[in-house]
């Protein structure tokens, strides 16, 4: 009689087989229907049902956090990293932010404003401040059913980003260690299954949602955005000064939207647009040929870096993939003898690029 052992061995290579070919397929469907260029620093999460809240039996877990429901969300994007001092520096200086209320972090002041913590989170930011930030950069605050689906998965129910084993000093911001926050990249161990960093840990964020400490038992089934109204909005995620023992994916903390603290900062999100096909009927003067579109080809391995305005060191809003055709909107316009073209992808992603990225097509 042959082995046990000899017999399972092929089955497990067929289900393993089975396994990846499914999971690539998903992926490409995906790809085919939503939009092509993922922005930059930023993970695609599908839409469809999933599941929120805290299983009953999670002793772990608070009250406020239960019932686990199902809800379902449309696709979207959510930032891979927290925002940073940088970014929200950026923001300040163009008039579309306010500074943060304190310059000063935990244990550094000043904080914000030091090249040497650039990269660090932002925080003493408000409700408001972090909404004008993603307004700013074409996004919008998570819902917080977008938030735990990111941090969690839409696959298993888990106690931290990484899963359910303890926290080590590589997966987490860990209390009293340093006892501040740390440069956003640093604990890439303890990333969720769709890669986001720091959704436990460093700095809690702000979500859109208004807080209700029973809203959980009263969820709206399709894309719940919380209550319509309120006095304190929702926080996600556990920063540096919360204790490991409390730390846990689906703890809801609250805060007036008016004030701001050195433990909260925010990351933005963005709606995913499905790809349409549509055909532009065009009236050219006659023996006037216009150009309209481009197809890309950079020698950029991943394509074409697309910028919110042209020229050299500005914010880049996605990348567009070689091969692809995009519509000319504006240009060219010239910049330090350097040509670029305002375009737009078939996802509707907009911005600047390069002429010489370029290959126009002639109508």
């Amino acid at each position: 009689m042959r082995n046990k052992r000899t017999i399972l061995i092929p089955i497990l290579l067929l289900m393993l087989v089975f396994l990846s070919t499914g999971s690539a397929y998903a992926e490409e469907n995906a790809s085919a229907i939503y939009l092509s260029e993922t922005p930059y620093q930023m993970a695609f999460v599908d839409g469809g049902f999933s599941t929120v809240g805290a299983q009953t039996h999670d002793i772990d877990a608070n009250p406020d956090a239960q019932p686990i429901h199902t809800v379902k969300l449309n696709p979207y994007y959510i930032d891979t990293l927290e925002v940073t001092n940088q970014q929200y520096a950026d923001c300040v200086n163009a008039g579309a932010c306010t500074a943060p209320t304190s310059v000063a972090s935990e244990t550094r002041d000043p904080y914000y404003g030091v090249e040497w913590f650039s990269r660090f989170p932002v925080v003493n930011v408000t409700w408001q401040d972090a909404a004008d930030y993603c307004k700013y950069v074409g996004k919008r605050l998570p819902t917080e059913a977008e938030w735990e689906k990111a941090a969690m998965g839409a696959i298993d129910y888990r106690r931290y980003p990484w899963g359910n084993s303890e926290p080590k000093s590589y997966t987490i911001n860990m209390t009293g260690v340093p006892g501040d926050t740390e440069m956003g990249n640093t604990y890439l161990n303890g990333a969720s299954p769709f890669g986001l960093v720091d959704v436990a840990g460093n700095v809690s964020e702000w979500v859109s949602d208004w807080y209700s400490d029973g809203y959980y038992k009263v969820s709206e089934q399709d894309y719940p955005k919380g209550p319509a109204e309120g006095t304190e909005k929702v926080i996600r995620g556990d920063s540096y000064k919360t204790a490991l023992s409390d730390v846990h994916l689906t703890n809801r903390y609250k805060l007036d939207p008016e004030q701001s603290n050195n433990y909260t900062g925010f990351r933005c999100a963005k709606d995913v647009r499905e790809l349409v096909s549509y055909t532009v009927t065009a009236t050219p003067e006659a023996d006037d040929a216009k150009v309209s579109t481009a197809l890309i080809q950079s020698g950029q391995q991943d394509g074409i870096f697309v910028l919110n305005e042209p020229g050299v060191g500005k914010q880049m809003v996605c990348i567009a993939k070689n091969g692809s055709v995009v519509e000319l909107l504006d240009g060219p316009t010239e910049i330090s003898y350097t040509k670029w073209y305002k375009i737009r992808t078939q996802s509707g992603c907009e911005g600047w690029t390069l002429a010489s990225s370029l290959n126009l097509q002639v109508n």
